[in-house]
């Protein structure tokens, strides 16, 4: 599918990327789970079983049909087909994955300086979230571009159905593109202009002791992880049925092939094990980003946020 779309998309720092049109068909976010109710990833009679594994491919195509339906819809009323301009900053190997996945579901790359950029795009055409203006609407619980990233964590919660209403909910990464308001979107109130999930968060990053992160991990409901660390997160290191989260990206040398090949910061065979959900990657958050980042555009085609 090609989706052109007015708006301006920066690539910058490791890992970083916004809200979805209509409304999710899955359980509301806000509704606790009755007490004695058997958390996915368990079946009645107690027998544990390894993790629901989310395809974020899969859900990233429902997305994107949704997205075909709403531009087909958008230029059947007279309007102009939405455009995505792409501008890819620095060198950094998340961002070049990123940015390859977006070019086969939109359009052009151009090479500006970042600063320039940050400076320079207009808020409402800014899709990747980055504005100061944004983020400060996202910080103040109002309507804004999200950042894709955090938006497509967001997505796969709520569509999976994963409750966030009184949970604890630990993100390992502090990357104001990702990080930060990915914690943004789980801890706000779910009663404000852009609802939240009304959790209780710890943000821990790169430089948070081993020991330390495990104590508030092994509490955790939701474990976030966008630290680019491989296997940062360890099977140990997270309690039963919890959901695991991976939006890590990296590049390791695999032993056996001799290959390079991705990985995310999560150990994933080991924890998919003892966890109630978890996002492979690759194939997990994603593609997931890729589809928020083209809700993202056509919300600013129709001007919807502005």
């Amino acid at each position: 599918m090609t989706v052109p779309v007015r708006g301006f998309s920066l690539l910058r720092g490791r890992l970083g990327r916004a809200p979805a049109l209509g409304r999710s068909t899955a359980p509301s976010v806000r509704a606790p789970r009755e007490p004695g109710s058997a958390f996915r990833g368990f079946r009645s009679s107690g027998v544990r079983h390894e993790a629901i594994i989310i395809s974020g491919t899969e859900m990233a195509k429902h997305i994107q049909k949704e997205i075909q339906r709403g531009v087909e819809s958008w230029v059947s009323l007279g309007n102009r087909r939405p455009h995505l301009s792409i501008i890819l900053v620095g060198d950094n190997p998340a961002s070049h994955t990123y940015v390859r996945n977006k070019i086969r579901a939109a359009s052009a790359v151009d090479h500006v300086d970042e600063r320039t950029i940050c400076n320079g795009i207009a808020p409402e055409k800014d899709v990747d979230g980055f504005h100061i203006i944004n983020i400060g609407r996202l910080c103040l619980d109002q309507h804004s571009l999200i950042p894709a990233t955090a938006s497509a964590v967001w997505e796969i919660i709520k569509r999976t159905g994963i409750q966030t209403f009184g949970k604890n909910v630990v993100v390992a990464g502090r990357s104001k593109n990702v990080g930060m308001p990915i914690a943004m979107l789980l801890h706000t109130d779910g009663e404000h202009e852009r609802p939240g999930g009304d959790a209780t968060v710890t943000i821990a990053h790169r430089y948070t002791p081993k020991e330390q992160l495990k104590i508030h991990t092994q509490l955790a409901d939701i474990i976030i992880v966008a630290a680019g660390i491989p296997k940062l997160i360890t099977s140990d290191m997270v309690k039963e049925g919890a959901a695991v989260i991976d939006v890590g990206i990296n590049y390791v040398h695999d032993p056996v092939t001799g290959k390079t090949k991705l990985v995310g910061d999560v150990d994933f065979e080991a924890v998919k094990k003892k966890a109630g959900f978890i996002t492979p990657v690759p194939g997990g958050v994603g593609p997931m980003t890729v589809a928020m980042l083209l809700k993202n555009t056509l919300l600013a085609a129709k001007k919807i946020i502005y």
